[in-house]
């Protein structure tokens, strides 16, 4: 059985649904005592931007639904050049994310049992 999870979204935000369902099938693994963590890579990157605005596209908040991880201690990364590539400062994003260089993904992979993309 799998230990540890590790969740990787690479969708934007809204307009699909493998962002959101990304973010809660982590929360339902770290609400069962999984050990999980959460990348947000390539457009994924998006969802860590605190200017969302998910009531305009009647969409439930990804941001909100990221925040909720914290609650069970997921770690949730952002990829730095996946920002930069897109034009989206730092400063841009939400409390609590912890901006990676693309150099650490290989070892969040292998730091964990599973790895899931959305």
């Amino acid at each position: 059985m799998a230990e540890s999870i590790l969740v990787m979204v690479t969708r934007p935000p809204y307009g699909l649904e493998e962002a959101f369902a990304g973010l809660r099938l982590a929360l339902a693994m770290a609400v069962n005592g999984m050990k999980t963590s959460v990348l947000l890579a390539e457009d994924g990157v998006y969802n860590a931007v605190a200017s969302q605005k998910a009531e305009a596209v009647k969409m439930p908040s990804n941001m909100d639904a990221t925040k909720e991880l914290y609650d069970f201690d997921v770690p949730v990364y952002v990829v730095k050049e996946d920002l930069d590539a897109r034009g989206i400062p730092e400063s841009s994003l939400f409390e609590g994310l912890k901006v990676v260089p693309v150099s650490s993904i290989k070892g969040l992979v292998e730091e964990h049992s599973v790895s899931t993309t959305f």
